[in-house]
């Protein structure tokens, strides 16, 4: 229903704008009804007892002292996956039980502070939090040197995180092997709207509601209800404050000088049903990064590594190995469009 609306759609809301911010979860069971859409059978949960968690003490140049929690699973190359915004480490379960993956590759997702299970920062309040680029990627920096880890990491992230991954390769590319970033452009816009923070808005299920429709309707049903739990959960201003870097910070105008052929190598996806990232979107960014490749993913959306973590696995598994490939100095062959 969203994506119709102005600005990319051709429709708008017409009367109390405020009641239909209020009402989202009652118009797109309207439109759930009307469609009739087979629900896509859940997958077999996989089991958790491989997947660690625990807390890592990380000093930032932004915020301080910060107690950070983390989760990880496998051996071998580090991966760093970040969530989106307002959101946590929880999205990527999928991926932290993927054996595909996990006997590759060490993967390590955590959450920034005041997010999921990482508390705000000694000695500031709930209400302090704000994010921009400086304190984005030093946050992602000072996890990084903190693990102390015998190899640079891959970091990927989707949507805000896409972004933060490369403000990685331009800000701290000595940090990392490469970067894997999906659902972003060039700069986005009108994400941000006043109803993400607005008090007579019931947060807890605006937000969920205001993201829902991003994802892919051949996801299935079970994965994109755990993203609209996941959304549910976050701190009163966390995701807006979040959307507030990603349409106001993110720009890659602010570090296009930063990316040279010698930047870390990185690889833009994007999930085909993402009406606020179009695959053109990303494809143009792709173009402006000297070291970029471009994957599509055409049977995703916004939320690709969460809403379908099995098909999103396939994808991060040509990404990294495109990238290891091309550290090594392998030219691997043409990226070849699915079908």
């Amino acid at each position: 229903m969203l994506a119709l609306l102005e600005p990319r759609g051709s429709g708008r809301v017409e009367g109390d704008v405020a009641s239909f911010a209020q009402h989202l979860h009652l118009v797109r069971r309207v439109v759930e009804v009307a469609r009739r859409s087979s629900a896509v059978p859940a997958p077999e949960p996989a089991p958790l007892v491989d997947v660690i968690g625990r807390y890592l003490r990380v000093e930032t140049t932004s915020w301080g002292t910060c107690d950070i929690h983390w989760e990880s699973a496998g051996e071998g190359t580090p991966v760093i996956l970040l969530a989106t915004a307002g959101s946590d480490s929880r999205q990527y379960h999928g991926l932290l039980t993927d054996a595909r993956l996990t006997s590759q590759h060490r993967l390590i997702a955590f959450d920034l502070p005041w997010h999921g299970k990482s508390d705000p920062p000694h000695g500031r309040r709930n209400t302090e939090y704000s994010l921009d680029s400086d304190s984005y990627t030093g946050c992602i920096h000072a996890f990084i040197q903190a693990l102390e880890l015998d190899q640079r990491p891959i970091v990927v992230g989707a949507s805000m995180a896409g972004a933060a991954v490369v403000e990685m390769a331009a800000r701290h590319p000595g940090d990392i092997a490469g970067a894997v970033g999906a659902q972003v452009g060039p700069r986005v816009a009108n994400r941000l709207t006043p109803w993400l923070r607005n008090t007579s808005v019931n947060q807890a299920l605006h937000v969920p509601e205001w993201t829902f429709g991003l994802m892919s309707p051949l996801s299935t049903k079970e994965e994109r209800d755990r993203v609209w739990w996941g959304y549910s959960q976050g701190g009163f201003g966390i995701y807006e404050q979040d959307i507030r870097y990603y349409s106001h910070c993110w720009d890659i105008d602010n570090v296009r000088h930063l990316l040279t052929s010698a930047s870390p190598p990185v690889v833009l996806m994007n999930g085909r049903y993402d009406y606020s990232v179009p695959p053109e979107a990303t494809q143009e960014l792709a173009e402006l990064i000297p070291t970029a490749r471009y994957h599509e993913m055409p049977e995703l959306g916004h939320f690709p590594h969460a809403e379908n973590a099995a098909a999103f696995g396939e994808h991060l598994l040509w990404a990294l190995a495109d990238i290891d490939a091309r550290r090594h100095s392998v030219a691997p062959g043409e990226e070849t469009p699915r079908a």
